[in-house]
């Protein structure tokens, strides 16, 4: 037998002519000129040829964003809450608002971001992320205000 043929039994590419096709099974009949009490059919399994191609691009990945939010009034505040509740993270610019008014914005969102498990951080002057539980936030950003300043905000 040559190594041609070897291969194509080892694969199980060539058919072999004992066996007939019968959908998922090969059914062998052996036919024997000597009498027999059973009738002697075998079936047998064979290796389902695995398809070992696999498709890169069959799974979109959700891409995640960032939205960069500059309310003026307090009124924004809750388009900037359901940004959050829609798994975005929101990086909020208060530098338009009064101080009165940028207090109640980071009361409200600090309470959105408790009750979504997430993360407020100050990145700036009048500058926060706030990030839902699905993003991780790693490192830290250094202050160039002192703590004193921060304290007389009020966050």
């Amino acid at each position: 037998m040559s190594i041609k043929n070897k291969m194509k039994d080892f694969f199980g590419l060539e058919e072999d002519p004992n066996h007939a096709y019968e959908g998922e099974e090969y059914a062998v009949a052996e036919t024997n000129t000597q009498p027999t009490t059973d009738a002697l059919v075998k079936t047998e399994e064979r290796p389902k040829p695995s398809n070992n191609l696999v498709a890169l691009n069959t799974k979109k990945k959700e891409r995640s964003k960032v939205v960069l939010a500059e309310p003026r009034v307090f009124a924004e505040a809750q388009d900037i809450g359901d940004q959050l509740k829609e798994n975005r993270a929101v990086i909020v610019n208060l530098q338009r608002m009064s101080k009165e008014q940028s207090r109640q914005v980071v009361n409200f969102l600090s309470g959105v971001v408790y009750a979504l498990e997430g993360t407020m951080t100050s990145i700036g002057h009048n500058t926060i992320l706030c990030a839902p539980n699905n993003i991780e936030l790693t490192g830290s950003i250094s202050n160039l205000i002192s703590e004193d300043e921060l304290n007389s905000k009020g966050w």
